[in-house]
């Protein structure tokens, strides 16, 4: 969260219950967005949080806060050569195929381990219907 401490401020005033004097302890020790996320329980009571029911309120609505920014993330797509080799191997003989120079190519063989790896990588590179192309139906 790219938040300024005094935005900080603001989104624990919005907290459903809690105290206005907490809002402040996150301007006095100058909490941004990013810090804010990386708050515990002993991070609270660094900063002057006392309450244990504040404490427990402010670390739910962290952790709500932190589903909510990981859901946005950015994909990360594994490069792995294993992945790519199977997906290249497999193109190649269906060019092979359109050219009549090579029999119908069975779908890629993965490894049980490296299969939800090999989906994830298919279904970025190759979006929608096409993945069926290397996955099959």
């Amino acid at each position: 969260k790219e938040w300024t401490p005094d935005e900080v401020s603001n989104w624990t005033k919005s907290v459903k219950g809690m105290q206005e004097d907490v809002s402040n302890l996150f301007i006095e020790n100058s909490i941004n967005g990013t810090e804010l996320l990386a708050l515990d329980r002993d991070g609270l009571k660094d900063i002057g949080v006392k309450r244990v029911g504040t404490i427990c309120l402010l670390l739910e609505e962290i952790g709500a806060m932190k589903e909510k920014v990981n859901k946005e993330a950015v994909t990360l797509i594994e490069h792995s050569p294993y992945c790519f080799g199977k997906i290249l191997d497999f193109l190649r003989l269906k060019h092979l195929n359109s050219l009549e120079l090579t029999g119908v190519p069975a779908l890629p063989s993965v490894c049980e381990h490296k299969r939800g790896m090999f989906e994830t990588v298919v279904r970025y590179y190759f979006p929608g219907d096409c993945s069926t192309l290397v996955l099959g139906s």
